[in-house]
């Protein structure tokens, strides 16, 4: 099997009897285990008059099978193992997932085994759980993606199982002359068969070990060696639904193109990345490039290409690109420009090889330099990658690149032609001839023009400005991975100026030739009033959009750059190969000063921003409760809306007084990790001390922190027909006991929150707890969003529940309670599985002014000596009638003149 160079777990691949294929991998450094298995199964096998079957079956497999008959038994066995659990359905596939501590992983996979020998399917449990499914599906009603989506599976080919509604609803789920458990037991037998089945397992464990148990637990699964998976033979689209333009009118303000090319399927250029080559040339962003030419124009934002729907006898090619008001106007130009690239394309197929070979080497060295990701997102892909790859591949396929395939480059490109297009154009004020089912989406289709088709298809050369990507300057300098000079623990202060603190540390853990750099400037005039905070956040987006064509080859060469907005300032985050990110940190340090930012692009990002901050509202009640409350809380992060009127009415002149009078002083932080030693250190501190030399030293912006000192209730409308649910407890100190104490609670209340709440009550979709801090102070919050029941009766089901686990609490014992430590102690106590989690983790402790970086030692000390009696103390004090919180609550809008929010104090 091909694994990374620096990929130190041990694999093994096996089939069992029954035709399931099995990766076993041994990691000895990690403190979780981690299990995925993956279906080829999904919502395509859905019998027509049962649409969403597959989604309701993933749903149903966690709520008891003949061995573990209790509902929320393996979630509880997980969650107090430390671990956490869950599962999608797609077109063609399903994936249940899970990760828990080592020593706990012989259970779970006792337990998960039976999802796939004998679930329950209990008729009491399917009335319960096709509410949530309808209430999931409530709960995305407005979500443009599935409103799209939609919009797409109505015209195409009605045969194709594409056209199949995916989510269900109690509509297309009720019962009917037989019982709907019968109909999903019914197609567990047909499809749920182990050699459509691949499974991976992580853990410490032995091979030998792992190997015995999937043979002891997973040997029951029923499978037939033999049996294929039937080929899915009608086409996605047939003749007259080519040659169309679709008209599709968004909920929230959206301008989009997409230029769609249909393919049939093209897993059998995984080996060559064929299609994501021609992809990488048609969304290059540098000079000369499509990208580059349109948004000059003026009339694009963003591009991008090579995505779209696929499956197993289809591939949509997509070319995106979100387009401004002036964009929308000229479409049909913007068409004949990508034609004339894609002319640039053919006219030069004897330079491609060259450029396929920088793109292989950079995937190369991206799979040489490749980083632990979380283990349950990375067995989970795994899963999906064996339904996918041959063996040798498994773990390599992603980054495969076997050399130019001249005759398959040919055959892709002729996919690419005005007589294979679909046009989709989503924007507002459509004069819609339909509307989608299950998702009310108004949408008009066309045809295209067959004259304008056949004038496109005469389009043979390309524009004199077009070119395609050249050698690229950040690749010159050879790959080298750093001998560890001396072994540190944490970062150290390097430089410690007036103004400025420079920290350091040599990556001696993860040994890839990467790195992090961090650079935060506090400014008071980041945070002067609500109109230089929305000018902040301004800042960051045009420097973002005006260097990206002069940095896109440093992004192609496995660097990135970020210039985001804190509060009190601008963060620079570069990432990626250690290399050459000196050169880039230099090189973006002076566009952060010197860079032009055009009245245009100005007038076009304060645009796009005031319409993002003003369709907030329309985003989740839960979302929309919770930036409520973050603003309520940090005073330097105030509400969209609040941002959206304070931009509106500022001009170019004063952005650009403010641009100058950001960085005329300022408080620096920076740090540098990874794979570079104290001299190269030394070197990055004198470049950015140089480009910051004009800047005066201010003393760093303290994040200012509102204290709920009394129960405040805040009821808003919000333009959305479910209700919703926030309460908030913020910790009365800052002491890292207390911390550990909501940590604790947390754990201990919120796997029975959700199973009491969501999976017996049936509120809604969106239910659950999480520990929360704002800016270093921890809290508790508990959320409840709902298609069904108003605002106050969420709060009457929470305070019962709250009653009820209080009045339970007596019934916690000390083996239970231990149970509860040991499973938060592993989540505390995870490993950082990669380094960027690594320098996250530093370099939020910097910020926080933890100096020691023990706060990971210091939970886990309060942690071992936080006793029974004081957590039952605690949860009596926080559920307390006059305990200090927030209440929020949100309500469907009336009338307009019902929109502001309404605060009642001391309740």
């Amino acid at each position: 099997m091909n694994i990374s160079r620096n990929d130190n777990r041990a694999y093994r691949a096996i089939t069992l009897d029954n035709g399931l294929k099995v990766l076993l991998v041994q990691d000895k450094d990690s403190t979780k285990a981690a299990a995925s298995m993956a279906i080829n199964a999904g919502h395509f096998d859905d019998p027509l008059d049962r649409q969403g079957l597959a989604h309701f079956l993933e749903h149903m497999l966690f709520l008891g099978t003949d061995q573990y008959p209790d509902s929320g038994s393996f979630n509880n066995f997980v969650s107090q193992a430390g671990g956490n659990t869950n599962a999608w359905t797609g077109t063609e596939h399903t994936c249940y997932f899970f990760d828990i501590n080592n020593q706990a992983l012989e259970g779970a996979l006792a337990q998960f085994s039976r999802f796939f020998i004998a679930p329950l399917l209990n008729p009491a449990e399917t009335e319960k759980e096709r509410n949530a499914i309808d209430a999931e599906f409530k709960l995305k009603i407005k979500d443009d993606g599935r409103r799209i989506y939609q919009a797409h599976k109505e015209t195409v080919n009605p045969a194709h199982p594409f056209a199949k509604f995916s989510v269900g609803n109690l509509q297309t789920l009720a019962d009917r002359e037989r019982c709907i458990s019968d109909e999903l037991r019914d197609f567990f037998t047909n499809h749920y068969q182990a050699q459509w089945m691949t499974l991976v397992i992580c853990a410490n464990e032995p091979l030998d070990t792992l190997a015995q148990w999937v043979r002891h637990y997973f040997s029951p699964i029923k499978g037939d060696k033999d049996q294929v998976k039937p080929a899915i033979n009608e086409p996605l689209y047939r003749a007259q639904d080519i040659g169309k333009i679709l008209h599709i009118e968004p909920h929230k303000h959206m301008q989009k193109l997409i230029v769609s090319f249909a393919m049939p399927n093209i897993d059998d250029f995984y080996r060559h990345k064929t299609v994501s080559f021609i992809a990488h040339l048609l969304g290059y962003e540098g000079a000369g490039s499509l990208y580059s030419i349109l948004k000059e124009q003026g009339w694009i934002n963003a591009l991008s290409a090579g995505g779209g729907i696929n499956g197993s006898n289809f591939k949509d090619f997509n070319i995106s690109m979100a387009l401004t008001d002036e964009g929308i106007e000229y479409f049909e130009d913007i068409i004949e420009i990508v034609f004339e690239y894609i002319c640039l394309i053919n006219d030069n197929t004897d330079k491609l090889p060259r450029l396929y070979q920088d793109k292989k080497n950079l995937l190369q060295i991206a799979f040489d330099n490749q980083e632990k990701s979380r283990l349950i997102d990375w067995v989970s892909n795994l899963s999906i990658n064996m339904q996918h790859y041959d063996e040798a591949n498994y773990v390599q396929g992603d980054y495969l690149m076997e050399g130019f395939n001249k005759a398959a480059h040919e055959m892709a490109m002729q996919w690419l032609t005005p007589q294979n297009m679909r046009l989709v154009l989503i924007h507002p004020g459509v004069e819609a001839e339909h509307t989608t089912a299950w998702y009310n989406t108004p949408y008009k289709v066309e045809a295209i023009s067959p004259h304008w088709l056949e004038s496109l298809s005469h389009i043979n050369k390309p524009l004199n400005t077009m070119l395609l990507p050249t050698a690229n300057p950040y690749l010159t300098k050879e790959v080298v991975l750093y001998e560890v000079e001396k072994p540190q623990t944490k970062p150290v202060l390097l430089v410690k100026e007036p103004g400025f603190d420079f920290w350091f540390k040599q990556d001696n853990t993860f040994r890839v030739a990467k790195g992090h750099f961090y650079l935060a400037m506090d400014s008071h005039f980041a945070v002067k009033d609500v109109k230089h905070m929305a000018l902040t956040r301004l800042f960051s987006d045009l420097f973002m959009d005006s260097v990206g064509e002069q940095f896109y080859p440093a992004e192609l060469a496995g660097l990135s750059y970020h210039l985001t907005s804190h509060q009190g300032g601008l963060t620079l985050h570069t990432a990626g190969l250690s290399t050459s990110q000196l050169e880039l940190v230099e090189q973006l340090l002076d566009a952060l000063f010197n860079v032009d930012i055009c009245a245009r692009r100005f007038a076009e990002y304060k645009k796009q921003l005031v319409r993002h901050w003003r369709n907030s509202n329309q985003n989740k009640p839960v979302s929309e409760l919770f930036s409520v409350l973050g603003a309520k809380i940090m005073p330097w992060n105030p509400q969209p809306n609040e941002l959206a009127t304070a931009l509106k009415n500022t001009c170019f002149q004063q952005f650009n007084e403010f641009r100058v009078d950001f960085f005329k002083a300022l408080h620096v932080e920076s740090f540098l990790h990874g794979n570079w030693q104290h001299t190269d250190a030394k070197v990055f501190h004198k470049k950015v001390a140089e480009h910051l030399k004009s800047a005066a030293a201010i003393e760093d912006l303290t994040r200012p922190l509102r204290e709920i000192d009394q129960v405040t209730r805040c009821q808003l409308e919000l333009p959305c027909s479910d209700h919703a649910m926030v309460i908030y407890y913020q910790a009365q100190t800052s002491d890292v006991n207390e911390k550990v104490k909501l940590m604790a609670l947390n754990h201990l209340i919120n796997q029975d929150y959700f199973n009491e709440l969501r999976t017996t009550q049936q509120l809604g979709y969106l239910v659950g707890t999480g520990y929360a801090p704002f800016n270093t102070r921890a809290g508790i919050a508990f959320y409840i969003q709902s298609p069904k029941f108003e605002a106050q009766t969420l709060l009457h089901r929470h305070n019962h529940f709250v009653s009820q686990f209080i009045a339970n609490l007596d019934a916690l014992d000390e083996t239970a309670w231990q149970q509860h430590k040991q499973g938060l102690a592993t989540h505390i106590a995870e490993k950082d599985k990669n380094l960027r989690l690594r320098s996250q983790r530093f370099w939020l402790a910097i910020g926080n002014k933890d100096h020691n970086f023990h706060m990971q030692k210091r939970l886990l000390e309060a942690l071992h000596t936080l006793t029974l009696e004081q957590i039952k103390a605690y949860t009596m004090a926080i559920f307390a009638d006059d305990r200090p919180r927030y209440e929020l609550l949100s309500s469907a809008k009336v009338n307009k003149s019902q929109k502001m929010p309404l605060c009642s104090q001391s309740l």
